[in-house]
């Protein structure tokens, strides 16, 4: 992305007249003549925007004795792009306000959803580790069969805001898994993994690597122990730096991880009363 171009881009989108010139010509080509029409400008004024415009937004063309111009898209694409991180923080940022902000009703809202009353809790015992504990009113063998199928994990898996249009799980040592979710915005979020071991209904060990950013690699551990009726699940993930290790923690994960533990302990009232019925 060049520099120079982006901040000529920026200028020419803060003047006024050239920000309605773009709208008009959003919608097709148009002459000098038709861009001036909604302006108390001359032809001369508006062809003066037109030729000074550097960010490269408008380009002429020739059609017998007129000169059209027409929008040229490249450059509010490369502004999208800058603008896009700044975008994801402050909604990233006002999502977990919003959890925060529920976090603080706690118990209350819990009992009103019926829910076990448990948050998840997540802690960096090492440079290189995050461990997520979370407590289910519900037996292990049920919270372990929840991890075992895309039947199970497309009710719970990941943010509510996100679509799970793809899921594959080959359910066993040396078996892959992959899901695909689709936000909002029709863009899809890839992850996948293959499965190391798995201990029913004690242990699960998997790999994690989002295809967006291929290439790293985290290795987690799931454990199921279960007291009195209740199953303390316990998910350790260990990355290859603590630079990997830092970037999940920054992306938001936290946020994301706790809404599916949510909603998985949503689902787990759901299994459980299909078995008593």
């Amino acid at each position: 992305m060049e520099t120079e171009r982006l901040d000529h881009t920026f200028a020419a989108l803060a003047d006024p007249t050239r920000r309605a010139i773009l709208s008009r010509l959003a919608a097709g080509e148009a002459s000098g003549t038709e861009l001036a029409a909604p302006f108390e400008m001359s032809l001369p004024a508006v062809s003066k925007h037109l030729k000074v415009e550097r960010a490269g937004l408008i380009a002429r063309g020739r059609d017998r004795q007129r000169r059209p111009a027409r929008l040229e898209a490249e450059p509010l694409r490369e502004v999208a792009e800058w603008t896009e991180p700044y975008r994801r923080f402050w909604e990233e940022s006002y999502e977990r306000l919003d959890e925060y902000l529920d976090e603080l009703q706690g118990e209350e809202r819990s009992r009103v959803m019926g829910g076990s009353g448990s948050r998840l809790t997540v802690t960096t015992p090492s440079d290189r580790e995050i461990v997520m504990t979370r407590v289910f009113d519900a037996p292990r063998d049920l919270v372990f069969e929840a991890h075992s199928s895309c039947e199970h994990m497309t009710n719970w898996w990941g943010p509510r805001r996100y679509e799970i249009t793809g899921c594959e799980q080959d359910f066993r040592p040396g078996g892959m898994w992959r899901i695909v979710h689709r936000g909002s915005d029709d863009e899809e979020y890839v992850f996948h993994g293959e499965y190391r071991e798995i201990v029913p209904p004690e242990r699960i060990v998997w790999t994690f690597e989002f295809e967006g950013m291929p290439g790293h690699v985290s290795v987690e551990t799931l454990t199921f122990e279960e007291h009195d009726g209740k199953t303390t699940f316990t998910g350790t993930s260990v990355f290859d730096s603590v630079e990997e290790r830092n970037g999940m923690l920054e992306s938001g994960m936290e946020s994301g991880a706790a809404e599916s533990m949510d909603r998985l302990d949503e689902y787990l009232e759901v299994l459980r009363e299909r078995a008593a019925g």
